[in-house]
């Protein structure tokens, strides 16, 4: 078959290589649209990076050897190949924001755009949250993270090869130090702080070297048998990476070697392996290929926007359907009209300044809506209600260590402490009861806590011994181990335990008893669960500690700040019973069994149990308000409080505390 050649292509070009970028791009946009499907799709990046540093790479070696390098002519050339579609992308983003977005949302935005036209947007993402976190799907630039990181070593790589080049280095050489000390540090991330090592450019620079090393190598002299055979090993590997990878996994580390080495090999099987020009040299692929980046720019933010729209639930298969229809006539659309004549078309270093300029122009639009968060004032006043206060309690942070709590990791497990004294109090449980810490701190700055006061907390992590999550919690089996051994070390004379404790009843989760794992959706599973608790209590009690047992957050959906807002594709408003308070009765109802449960554990063991309804909701009413003070909020989401209504508001600790 012969492969298909788009015109004006250079002595560079490869139909197959194309091919690859297809594989790349429509395994990062099936990723999106049908993360249950393709659940390792965002290794489609790595392939990225490797294409990326073979191409780009071969250029240089070339120019530099010849002696025809130009810096300028090498950042004009870049210029033209990611300005044109980013500028349309982030002016396009930008214009749609005002729509659905509040203003605390839209300054985001901005704040994003400004970062992403420096191309630096994997730092300050980095900075904000993980990649797969679900705060990521009201991020419409989030994909821009893997453009910041080719850019950075764009900026740092033709000057290091320059140089190298000018010193008669031993290129090779330089090569293989620096792929490893970038692997080595992937590597190291990957255990201590895997959202580090998937934004941070210095592990993640070496998958672009693979491919920087491949070009410096040049052509292998192979037969026809071994290309295809590693063509065909390589398309394995990709499809392996795509297909079996998931989110949970400690991603990039020694896992992106599979998706790295994948790409390494289809490239080095050269365009006459079997597979290369079978399956990669095709006419649609090729066409994939040549559309590839501006479907990458655009196909994130329209699913982005179709969760922010949906208050953060998933697009239907028809609609994500529909919404990677509309990425690639978008796509098609920039590269005709936008991206090939600014790249190929005449009076190219005017173009190159114009764009150059536009980009420019939008980053400052960016820190400018940032600057003024959102413009607040472009809405007008609402009556008992502020847009801005909903805003800010939906992007509020939420159970994390407070600034004078010295932390330790130990796994999945957080412990936390804050305070001196004789009296030490140990609080544990998941992050409904690290939500708590913040009173904690307001009492040590009020110079009113008395007590030595631990955390020993976990993400959906609840202090029950024999609870088996299957997925990345997995690690919080390690929580009541750690916890008892505290009480003993420390000899914790006070401990309360808090959760979210109707939420361990999840299809496939399992809880462990008498040599048994029953299913925790069963009556079964939740009579084993709080057997497996009160046995529990009784070896924090045979250690010396009070034990409290803390009933759940009382939870309802107009609570939640993203509930009251609705949104369209023409705008948002508020939602008409935003200020209508919920019966207290309503609240006791939906905590009512798991209630009976643990009043029955606390019956069995002496425990006392504690109470904080009557501090969110207020003592001596019939109903509950979603907010406080001058229109604040309660909860950041539906089940956790804001910090500063917990610091002021929440004090049935207090006795144990102060």
């Amino acid at each position: 078959m012969k492969p298909y050649i788009p015109p004006h292509v250079t002595d560079y070009y490869r139909a197959d290589i194309d091919g690859l970028r297809a594989f790349a791009v429509l395994s990062v946009v099936l990723y999106h649209a049908f993360p249950k499907v393709v659940t390792g799709g965002f290794v489609g990046v790595d392939v990225f990076f490797v294409i990326s540093g073979f191409l780009i790479s071969k250029i240089l070696f070339t120019e530099i050897t010849e002696h025809r390098f130009s810096f300028t002519t090498f950042f004009e050339r870049r210029i033209r190949r990611i300005f044109p579609a980013l500028a349309v992308c982030l002016a396009a983003v930008s214009a749609f924001g005002f729509v659905p977005l509040t203003p605390p949302e839209l300054g985001q935005l901005g704040k994003h755009v400004f970062f992403g036209a420096g191309f630096l947007s994997n730092i300050v993402l980095w900075s904000e949250s993980g990649y797969f976190d679900s705060v990521g799907t009201y991020k419409p630039l989030l994909h821009l993270w893997s453009l910041g990181i080719e850019e950075q070593f764009y900026i740092l790589w033709p000057a290091l090869l320059w140089l190298a080049f000018r010193l008669k280095a031993k290129v090779g050489r330089l090569l293989a130090v620096l792929c490893l000390a970038s692997f080595t540090i992937n590597v190291a991330l990957s255990t201590t702080d895997i959202s580090a090592d998937f934004y941070l450019p210095v592990s993640r620079f070496w998958e672009l070297l693979a491919g920087a090393g491949l070009a410096w190598r040049g052509q292998f002299v192979l037969s026809p048998n071994v290309r295809s055979s590693i063509s065909f090993a390589g398309l394995v590997a990709l499809l392996t990476s795509a297909g079996l990878f998931t989110a949970e996994m400690r991603f990039p580390g020694w896992l992106a070697l599979l998706p790295v080495a994948g790409a390494v090999a289809v490239i080095l099987a050269g365009p006459e392996a079997t597979v290369n020009r079978i399956f990669f040299s095709n006419r649609a692929a090729v066409f994939v290929g040549l559309i590839s980046y501006p479907l990458y720019l655009w196909h994130w933010p329209l699913i982005s926007y179709a969760y922010v729209i949906r208050l953060g639930q998933a697009p239907t298969p028809l609609m994500a359907t529909a919404l990677v229809a509309a990425g690639f006539l978008l796509a098609w659309v920039t590269y005709r009209f936008i991206e090939y004549p600014v790249r190929f078309g005449a009076h190219r270093h005017g173009r190159t300044q114009i764009v150059a300029a536009c980009v420019a122009v939008l980053g400052a639009c960016g820190l400018v809506l940032w600057a003024k968060n959102g413009f607040p004032d472009r809405f007008p006043p609402l009556p008992g209600v502020d847009i801005r206060k909903i805003g800010d309690a939906k992007l509020d942070a939420d159970f994390k260590p407070t600034k004078d709590m010295q932390v330790s990791n130990h796994g999945w497990t957080l412990v936390a402490h804050l305070g001196h004294g004789e009296r030490k109090v140990a609080l544990s449980g998941d992050s409904q009861l690290l939500h708590y810490g913040p009173r904690v701190q307001q009492l040590a700055d009020e110079g009113q806590l008395a007590a030595k006061t631990y955390f020993v907390t976990g993400p959906r992590c609840p202090p029950v011994p024999g609870v088996i999550q299957r997925d990345k919690f997995a690690a919080c089996a390690s929580l009541p181990g750690i916890l008892a051994d505290l009480v003993q070390r420390e000899k914790v004379q006070s401990v309360a335990l808090g959760a979210a404790w109707g939420g361990y009843s999840d299809e496939g989760m399992l809880i462990e008893r008498d040599g048994r794992q029953l299913p925790a959706n069963t009556k079964e599973g939740m009579d084993a669960f709080y057997a497996n608790l009160e046995d529990y209590v009784r070896l924090l009690q045979s250690r010396g500690a009070r034990v409290y047992l803390v009933l759940g957050v009382p939870f309802h959906e107009r609570f939640n700040p993203g509930k009251m807002v609705t949104r369209s594709l023409t705008g948002f408003r508020i939602a008409p019973d935003v200020e209508k308070a919920v019966p207290i009765a309503e609240l006791q109802a939906a905590h009512a069994t798991v209630n009976a449960k643990l009043r029955a554990v606390g019956e069995h063991t002496g425990t006392t149990l504690l109470d904080p309804l009557p501090d969110i909701c207020g003592s001596g009413g019939d109903s509950c308000l979603p907010f406080f003070g001058a229109g604040e909020p309660k909860f950041s989401d539906n089940v956790h409080l804001r910090p500063i209504f917990v610091g002021e508001h929440i004090r049935f600790l207090d006795p144990l505390l102060k």
